[in-house]
């Protein structure tokens, strides 16, 4: 029976270590507590922490200056701070002193459920990343030389040991940067054919007039500066696998010809007289909906039936939970080697900040990105200031406002069966707002300036008898003005509490943090 993972909770209330240990054992957690520093080896015996649920302020330490200490003795267990004071200039702190995050106090149970999941298995994911590093733990690759261990990943998987076997042509759809050609050479690796040619073509980077010379060959004398024959594409790929990418990009009357070489196996190069013969295996991939793209008369119908026998969805990264922090250390030990570095790993805080991103460019900027830190740094462990500053200012700001990098939906839903995807059209207006419809799109004051009584002249405000702060056009102000006061009215209204009033606002904290220090409003 596996161990269960385990809480350690360091705070000098009683009361409240005895509820939060009650939830975390209802959970299925082992809890245990220590109100001190000084009683943390005694309440925890031989065993390490997976989480640390830390107070801020423990007694007349400072919790700030324990982390450090509790860091440096469990580097790898993730630290949870817990105040009753939330600020903007607390997550930051906390953030920066490598905190996995934050809570409020008093906890609410559905935000600890969450936060301390997502810490367990922060920590499960720098653990396997050490047995990565010194390579007790073997290579973390979860196929076929492929780096990932992510259900959706293990889901891909499956599918190319299936389909290795045999010939039947494969679809493999997902967003740029995620990695299609690598998933296409590695069918071509576990197949029959693995001793012979794997030949990638991208349809996107060959001019329409010379697409079905470079995929069929040419004979001497096809066109002008055809001064001899070449096999093209196909050609090369006899005995082998011809991969064909984004290939809704090629012409529709190549498209023809390529779906009699698919029915015949026979082509005829240009400038040829008789038809010739090619055992091969085709994958295909593209970054759009393939469904959509027969409906936009960009691939045929009959030859997206005959390429998409097998479809593979390949998912962003960002939504490949825990393989970030895999991928940027192969990257981050591969470049070391190529460029000379003595760089080992990456710190726990830099790790979090990864995490954080979106990667709109999926795995290639992620490598991009580790290459650049290689490249521009020297040490052992990359840190957070050698990230890209886009990198790090993403990271830092979703880290700090406590919530993961969102989600972002592919280009449309993928589907192997010809179902019309229903129109993208946004209404012009939206149904009204309720428990879980879309808020009205008419248009409506800030709450802030919606009670003019409430906020006279002293805020800054015009009363008018419309809801609207200008009476006329010479009360106008500028929209930097209207946000500062918007933030600083709606904190006043929220006791004082710059996160209360983010939520309010529709804002994360990290937002309202740097919209109170951009207007002057930040207390230092």
């Amino acid at each position: 029976m596996a161990a269960k993972t385990l809480i350690l909770v360091i705070d000098d209330d009683p009361d409240f270590q005895e509820l939060v240990g009650w939830m975390l054992n209802r959970l299925g957690y082992q809890a245990c507590a220590a109100l001190s520093a000084a009683e943390v080896p005694t309440a925890i015996g031989r065993h390490i922490p997976e989480v640390i649920l830390l107070d801020w302020h423990l007694g007349d330490v400072d919790g700030t200056t324990l982390i450090e200490s509790l860091r440096e003795k469990y580097p790898l267990t993730s630290i949870i701070f817990a105040t009753a004071h939330s600020t903007p200039e607390v997550a930051a702190a906390a953030i920066k002193l490598g905190a996995f995050d934050f809570l409020t106090k008093p906890l609410d149970e559905a935000k600890l459920t969450v936060t301390v999941a997502k810490a367990a298995e922060h920590h499960r994911l720098l653990s396997r990343l050490r047995n990565l590093e010194s390579g007790a733990g073997g290579t973390e690759t979860g196929f076929a030389g492929l780096i990932g261990v992510s259900p959706q990943m293990r889901t891909v998987y499956s599918i190319i040991q299936h389909v290795a076997p045999t010939d039947v042509n494969v679809m493999i759809c997902g967003e740029s940067g995620t990695g299609k050609e690598l998933i296409a050479s590695a069918i071509h690796e576990c197949s029959d054919r693995a001793r012979g040619p794997f030949i990638p073509l991208n349809m996107a980077s060959i001019p329409g007039d010379l697409a079905e010379a470079t995929l069929f060959g040419h004979e001497k004398g096809a066109f002008t500066g055809a001064d001899r024959d070449r096999p093209g594409a196909v050609g090369e790929a006899v005995g082998g696998t011809l991969f064909l990418d984004e290939i809704t990009e090629m012409p529709l009357l190549l498209q023809g010809k390529l779906l009699r070489f698919l029915q015949e196996r026979t082509y005829r190069p240009v400038g040829g007289r008789k038809d010739l013969k090619a055992d091969l295996r085709v994958v295909s991939a593209t970054n759009r909906d393939p469904w959509a793209a027969v409906q936009d008369k960009l691939l045929r119908e009959d030859l997206y039936y005959r390429l998409n026998v097998v479809p593979i969805m390949l998912p962003p990264l960002r939504e490949r939970e825990g393989d970030i922090v895999l991928l940027a250390s192969h990257f981050v030990i591969m470049f070391s080697k190529q460029y000379g570095k003595q760089f080992t790993g990456i710190d726990r805080t830099a790790v979090r900040l990864l995490e954080s991103c979106r990667w709109p460019g999926n795995v290639r900027q992620l490598m991009h990105a580790m290459q650049r830190v290689v490249i521009l740094n020297n040490g052992t462990t990359v840190e957070p200031h050698m990230l890209p500053p886009d990198l790090l200012a993403e990271g830092t700001a979703t880290a700090a406002s406590g919530t993961s990098a969102p989600t972002f939906p592919a280009t449309a839903a993928w589907s192997p069966a010809p179902l019309a995807l229903p129109p993208r059209s946004v209404p012009a207006v939206a149904p009204t707002a309720g428990a879980d419809s879309a808020p009205s799109l008419a248009p409506m004051a800030p709450a802030a300036f919606r009670a003019t009584e409430a906020a006279p002249a002293a805020s800054g405000c015009h009363p008018s008898t419309n809801g609207y702060p200008f009476a006329s056009k010479e009360d106008i102000i500028s929209m930097d003005e209207l946000e500062r006061l918007a933030i600083s009215r709606a904190i006043e209204l929220c006791g004082g509490s710059a996160f209360e009033a983010a939520e309010v606002l529709g804002i994360s904290s990290a937002t309202i943090y740097r919209k109170l220090k951009r207007y002057g409003l930040a207390s230092d």
